[in-house]
């Protein structure tokens, strides 16, 4: 199983710490892709990617993940938007959290579908969002698209491991849950 991961300058690092520790843990092999050659996070650590955005292609992927930040001026570019577009056409699992949902909105691939999101009262985003379809859930699974609050990382995080089946069973994702929660303590 592959992953790609869309980063872009000042994306939240924690939002996806988590999810990218337990892919890298399952087995799951993991890439990542930028606009550019390197970013810089919020946490201010430079990242190098694995590969340049035109060589992406999202048959060589099972899972695209997008961090939380601030999109602007990035959501407007074609080559994220049209990969998006790639990987939705295929039915691909396309999951982002916080302000990552706003690529999707700009893509078109929230359409009618059930979205969480922390940014979409921002004037900035507003004009892409569809109010009709704003969850009240802090993460959100519809269809191929799995979105989320940017303080429901965890949450976020065992969605997806369980949309791609990572757990063993049910008590391996709570056990998950709970210790990243700090709740195993006995």
């Amino acid at each position: 199983m592959k992953a790609l991961f869309f980063l872009y300058e000042g994306y939240v690092d924690w939002e996806i710490s988590l999810l990218s520790y337990i892919l890298n843990e399952t087995g799951v092999e993991i890439n990542t892709t930028a606009l550019s050659d390197e970013v810089t996070h919020k946490g201010k650590f430079k990242i190098k990617m694995d590969m340049n955005i035109e060589a992406c292609n999202p048959n060589d992927y099972d899972v695209l993940i997008i961090p939380g930040g601030e999109p602007d001026p990035f959501v407007k570019d074609d080559r994220i938007l049209n990969l998006i577009r790639g990987f939705d056409d295929q039915g691909k699992v396309i999951s982002a959290i916080c302000g990552g949902s706003a690529f999707l909105a700009a893509a078109g691939v929230l359409r009618e579908r059930k979205y969480s999101t922390s940014i979409d009262d921002d004037p900035t985003y507003k004009h892409y969002f569809n109010d009709t379809f704003k969850s009240e859930t802090d993460v959100t699974v519809c269809e191929n698209l799995i979105t989320a609050e940017g303080n429901a990382y965890v949450e976020f995080a065992v969605a997806v491991g369980k949309e791609l089946k990572i757990f063993k069973d049910r008590e391996d994702e709570l056990e998950t849950v709970l210790f990243f929660k700090n709740q195993l303590r006995g």
